[in-house]
C-alpha cells in the first residue's frame, strides 16, 4: 500500500513539476520576445528620432531658421529607411499631375519594379548603372503604387508584373523580390511615395519594418511643409530686409533740407503706407530767390513706385533751375521720364514756383489734387475782411498718360501776388481720401477748415493741426494709402 501510493506521489510530483518547468519556459520565452520588442520598438524610435533631429539640424544650423533643402530630407529619409529595413536600396518618387510617380532621389541600385526597357539588355555595365541611378516612372494605378495610393499607409509589395515588351534579370540588385511603398502626403494631398526593396537577408520584411516606413513617410510630409513654411519665412524676412534698404535709400532721395527763405516758411510731412511708398515731394532753391516746390504721387505702392519716383525727383532738380514757370516745368519733366514708365504707370503731380523778391506764385499740376491757398488779401493786394479760401483748379493731364504734345497742350497754369500769412498746401490723396469707420472721406472741406483754424501757426504748427486732424478723423495711426504733405507759409 505504501509503495502504491509512494509511486502516485512521485508521479504528481513530476507532473506538477513538468507543468511549472512549461509555464516557466511560456514566461521565459514570452519575457524574451517581450524584451526583442521593446528592443525593437526603441530602435525604431531612435531611428524616427535621429531623422527629425538630422532635419531639425539642417533647419537650424546656427539656432537661426533658414531655408532646407528638399535634397536634405530625401537624403535623410532614404537612410534612416534603408538602416530601419536592411534594405538594399530605397527611392522617392514624386507625384505630378496626381497620375504619375516620376523618381527625383534614390540610394543603391534601385530595381525596374516593371521590369527593364529591352534596350537595356545590350547596354554595358556602366550604362546600367546610369540607367538604374536615373530610375523609371510609374502610373500611381500601377500595381507597385495602386495599394499604397487607396490605403494611404504602407504596403508590402511581393508580385511585379512587367509591362509588355519589358526584359527581366536574374541578378538580386536587377530583381525587385519585395518591397515596401509608402505614400508621402502633405496637407491631406498625395505628394509623392518611398520605396525600399529588397532586404539583405534574402527574407521578407517585418511588420514592424513595414511600420517604421509608414511613420517616416509621415513625419518626410510634416518636414516638406515645414520646409516650405520655413522657406517662406526666409524670403519673407530676405524681402524685408531688401524693402529696409529701399525704404533707406527712399529717405536719402527725399529732400534732407528744407529751404527756408527770409519771407518763406516751409514744413513737410512724409507717411508712406507700406515700408516704402510712391509719394514724393521736393523744395528745391533755384536761384535769385526763387523757390520750386514740387510734390507728386506715382501709381501703385511699393518698389516699382519707389524706383520711378527716383526718376522723377533726380529729373525734377536737373531742370527746376533753367525752368520758367511751373507750367513750362512740368511740361519739360513729362518729356523727360514719361518715356521711363511702363504700360498703365502715370504720375499725378503738383508744382508751385515762389518768387521770393516780387512776391509772386505760379502754380502748375498734371492730374493732381488741387493746391489750397489762404490769403489774406486779393489779388490788388486790398486786405480782406476775413481770410479767403481757394483751391486753385488749373488743368492739366497726370505724366505718362498721353504723348507729350497733348500734354504740353492741356496744362495750365495759375499766376498771382502773396501776401504775408498767406498759406499754401500741397498734398496728395491719401490725405483727403482717408476715411473713418463709417466709410466718410477726409474731403476737402476738413482740409480747409483745419488749416484756417490753424492759421495763425507757423508751417511746421499747421502742418502738425493737419496730421493730427486726419488721424484724430481715421481713428488709426496707420494709412491706408501714402500720404505727403506741403505747407509754405508767408511771413
Amino acid at each position: 500500500m505504501s509503495d502504491w501510493f509512494l509511486s502516485i506521489l512521485l508521479i504528481v510530483c513530476g507532473i506538477f513539476a513538468s507543468c511549472v518547468y512549461l509555464s516557466l519556459r511560456r514566461v521565459r520565452a514570452e519575457l524574451f520576445r517581450h524584451e526583442a520588442s521593446l528592443q525593437h520598438e526603441r530602435y525604431r524610435s531612435r531611428l524616427v528620432t535621429d531623422f527629425l533631429d538630422a532635419i531639425e539640424e539642417s533647419y537650424m544650423p546656427n539656432g537661426e531658421s533658414t531655408e532646407i533643402s528638399k535634397e536634405v530630407i530625401f537624403r535623410s529619409l532614404m537612410r534612416t529607411a534603408i538602416r530601419g529595413t536592411r534594405a538594399m536600396s530605397a527611392c522617392i518618387f514624386r507625384l505630378e499631375n496626381d497620375s504619375v510617380l516620376t523618381p527625383i532621389a534614390n540610394s543603391g541600385l534601385f530595381p525596374f519594379l516593371e521590369g527593364l526597357p529591352p534596350a537595356s539588355d545590350k547596354l554595358s555595365q556602366a550604362d546600367l548603372v546610369r540607367l538604374y541611378f536615373h530610375g523609371d516612372r510609374y502610373s500611381k494605378d500601377s500595381p507597385p503604387f495602386k495599394a499604397a495610393f487607396e490605403t494611404r499607409h504602407a504596403q508590402t509589395i511581393f508580385t511585379f508584373p512587367m509591362r509588355p515588351n519589358r526584359i527581366a534579370f536574374a541578378d538580386a540588385p536587377a530583381t525587385p523580390r519585395t518591397a515596401i511603398v509608402a505614400p508621402i502626403e502633405r496637407l491631406g494631398k498625395m505628394i509623392g511615395a518611398i520605396v525600399v526593396a529588397n532586404p539583405r537577408h534574402g527574407g521578407n520584411f517585418l511588420p514592424t519594418e513595414i511600420e517604421l516606413v509608414d511613420i517616416l513617410a509621415q513625419q518626410a510630409g510634416t518636414a516638406l511643409r515645414m520646409r516650405d513654411l520655413l522657406a517662406v519665412q526666409s524670403e519673407k524676412q530676405r524681402m524685408d530686409s531688401e524693402l529696409g534698404v529701399a525704404a533707406s535709400v527712399q529717405k536719402l532721395l527725399l529732400p534732407q533740407y528744407i529751404p527756408q527763405a527770409h519771407s518763406i516758411d516751409i514744413a513737410t510731412t512724409y507717411r508712406p503706407a507700406q515700408i516704402i511708398g510712391g509719394d514724393f515731394y521736393d523744395v528745391f532753391d533755384i536761384g535769385g530767390g526763387r523757390i520750386a516746390a514740387i510734390i507728386a504721387d506715382v501709381s501703385g505702392h511699393g518698389v516699382p513706385a519707389a524706383l520711378l519716383m527716383a526718376i522723377c525727383r533726380t529729373t525734377f532738380q536737373q531742370i527746376a533751375r533753367t525752368a520758367i514757370n511751373a507750367a513750362d516745368l512740368l511740361r519739360r519733366l513729362d518729356r523727360d521720364v514719361a518715356k521711363s514708365f511702363s504700360r498703365g504707370k502715370f504720375l499725378t503731380i503738383a508744382c508751385a514756383f515762389l518768387d521770393t523778391q516780387c512776391n509772386t506764385l505760379s502754380i502748375a499740376r498734371g492730374g493732381h489734387e488741387r493746391p489750397l491757398l489762404l490769403t489774406t488779401h486779393d489779388e490788388s493786394g486790398n486786405e480782406l475782411i476775413s481770410p479767403k479760401l481757394e483751391f486753385l483748379d488749373t488743368r492739366g493731364l497726370a505724366i505718362g498718360i498721353s504723348r507729350p504734345e497733348i500734354f504740353d497742350r492741356e496744362i495750365t497754369e495759375i499766376s498771382r501776388p502773396y501776401f504775408r500769412d498767406d498759406v499754401l498746401v500741397l498734398y496728395t490723396d491719401g490725405l483727403t481720401e482717408e476715411r473713418n469707420s463709417y466709410g466718410e472721406e477726409f474731403g476737402s472741406e476738413r482740409l480747409a477748415a483745419v488749416v484756417h483754424r490753424a492759421r495763425r501757426g507757423n508751417a511746421k504748427e499747421i502742418n502738425s493741426a493737419i496730421l493730427k486732424e486726419v488721424t484724430a478723423f481715421s481713428g488709426k495711426s496707420e494709412f491706408s494709402d501714402d500720404m505727403t504733405i506741403v505747407v509754405i507759409r508767408a511771413k
